[in-house]
Formats: C-alpha cells, sequence, structure tokens
C-alpha cells in the first residue's frame, strides 16, 4: 500500500517545511474519526496558516483523506501516533515525539480517568444493590467505557470517536464485557451481576498502574489531612470523584486512614497515609 501513496509522500516529502507522513489503514481494526474514509493521510508541517487542513481523494476504489496538520497541534496531541505507518519523517521527527511524551502526563491522564471509572463502577453497583436495575445498567455502560479509554490512555494511543472499535484490537476482553451486557438476551438483573463481577476483577488489575500518579503524590508527605488535598494542584485535580476514589484505595489496603486527636475535645480528625509495600 505504501507504494500506491508513494506520490503524495514525495510531494510532502520534498517540501521543506514537511515533518512527517503517516499512514492509517482504516481497512484493519484501527480506530479513526474520519470512518467515511478507507485509509488516512496524515502530514505534519510546520508554519502552516491553518491548524488542521482536510482534502478527499479517490484511488483504486478507495476513498482517501489527506490531512495537513500543523506540528504545533501535532505536538499538542499526536494525532494516531501509535497506530499509524510512518511513510516518511525528517530528523527523526517521530522518534523524537515519542520521547517527549512525558510519563507523568501518562500517569497523570491514567489517575483521572481511574477516577472517573471508579465513581461511576461505585455508584452502579450501590444502584444495583438497591434493586434500581435501569440505573446500575446505564452507570455500567459509563464505567465500561471509562475502563476501555483507560486501556488506551495505558497503550498512548490517540482516543477518537469510535471506542469500541479502537478497543476491540487494543484489549477485546473489555469489549466482550460491553457486549454481554448491552447484546445478552438473559435478564438484566444477572447480565448485571455478571458483568459487574467480571469488571470488577478487570479493574482491579489496573488499579496499581493507574493509581500510581496519586499514591506517588500522596507519599511526598507521611500524613495528609484532607485540606491538604484541596490545596495541592496535583491532587485537586481529581475534583469530584477524590473522595469515592479515596474509599476504594482504602478497601483495597492501599491507603491507610487515620483518625488523629483534634483541638476540639473528643474529636479526631480523618487523616491519610499511602500504606508501605516494603
Amino acid at each position: 500500500m505504501e507504494e500506491l501513496f508513494r506520490p503524495i509522500v514525495n510531494y510532502f516529502a520534498s517540501r521543506p517545511t514537511t515533518k512527517a507522513v503517516l499512514l492509517v489503514d482504516c481497512t484493519k481494526e484501527i480506530l479513526t474519526a474520519k470512518d467515511m474514509f478507507d485509509v488516512i493521510i496524515y502530514a505534519v508541517a510546520s508554519g502552516q496558516e491553518n491548524q488542521e487542513q482536510a482534502r478527499h481523494f479517490y484511488l483504486q476504489g478507495m476513498n482517501i483523506g489527506l490531512y495537513i496538520i500543523d506540528e504545533s497541534l501535532f505536538r499538542s496531541k499526536p494525532f494516531q501516533l501509535n497506530d499509524s505507518e510512518v511513510l516518511f519523517e525528517r530528523d527523526r521527527f517521530i522518534d523524537k515525539i515519542k520521547e517527549e511524551i512525558p510519563s507523568k502526563d501518562i500517569k497523570l491522564k491514567m489517575g483521572l480517568e481511574f477516577a472517573k471509572l471508579i465513581q461511576a463502577y461505585t455508584t452502579g453497583k450501590d444502584l444495583f444493590n438497591g434493586g434500581q436495575f435501569l440505573d446500575a445498567y446505564d452507570f455500567l455502560v459509563k464505567s465500561l467505557n471509562h475502563l476501555a479509554r483507560l486501556t488506551l490512555i495505558e497503550k498512548g494511543a490517540y482516543i477518537d470517536s469510535a471506542l469500541w472499535k479502537q478497543t476491540k484490537c487494543s484489549e477485546p476482553e473489555i469489549l466482550k464485557l460491553f457486549e454481554e451486557l448491552v447484546t445478552s438476551e438473559e435478564p438484566i438483573e444477572k447480565r448485571l451481576e455478571l458483568v459487574f463481577l467480571a469488571s470488577g476483577f478487570l479493574i482491579y488489575s489496573k488499579t496499581i498502574k493507574s493509581t500510581e500518579h496519586l499514591l506517588e503524590v500522596l507519599d511526598e508527605n507521611p500524613i495528609w489531612k484532607y485540606e491538604m488535598f484541596e490545596q495541592h494542584p496535583q491532587v485537586k485535580c481529581y475534583g469530584a470523584n477524590l473522595r469515592t476514589l479515596l474509599d476504594y484505595l482504602i478497601e483495597k489496603g492501599l491507603i491507610v486512614p487515620l483518625r488523629i486527636e483534634s483541638s476540639i475535645s473528643g474529636m479526631y480528625e480523618q487523616c491519610y497515609k499511602v500504606k508501605k509495600t516494603c
């Protein structure tokens, strides 16, 4: 296929502003936001007047999308970096981009997505236990979406619109759970019970990796009061999901709750510390 697009590659490679040319084969089980195309070509260039320009071509029975992406936009949001074939790059441009992605940013993104996942899963499980099956179904769907997104973030993939098409490639087990929930002919209560149980095991398997960011921040101090969470920029970004996430980590033994005597007689302040594993 690469030879088929050689004229396009040569055209952009001859322009000194071109940094890279990438190809995404949409006929494979690879996600693309532009599902009308069979193939997408990304040309990354510097100094573009428009950050993204799009053109539509037709060649030998294939619909081809050509996107000329400004270098600054590409760096801020790498397009299909993991799912694309590099047809051309100038001065190791793509390799350098990959090296520039800080691991701490991935950890933070995973942490924030995991917090959303735990919030949705916990709310859904509480509704299920209370017999509110339709509402529980809604939150379980949300939690599976967050679980799928979490897996893609971990792999460094750019998450686009057709989430489950992409998940089929990266972690089919999660897609299987989603299909079990939405397509099974079992009664809704039975479906919920099975998927809550199975997804709970999957969530637990991702807990350590997904909470590295938060636990590393909390490890900076031996004891944390809740007001410290409110003040720390790397903790308060978890927002309304923090309380549920803390409860989950306490339940799993990764955070230890402490009650410290306060200045108010008979009152104890709830504090937290990271459990040391060694």
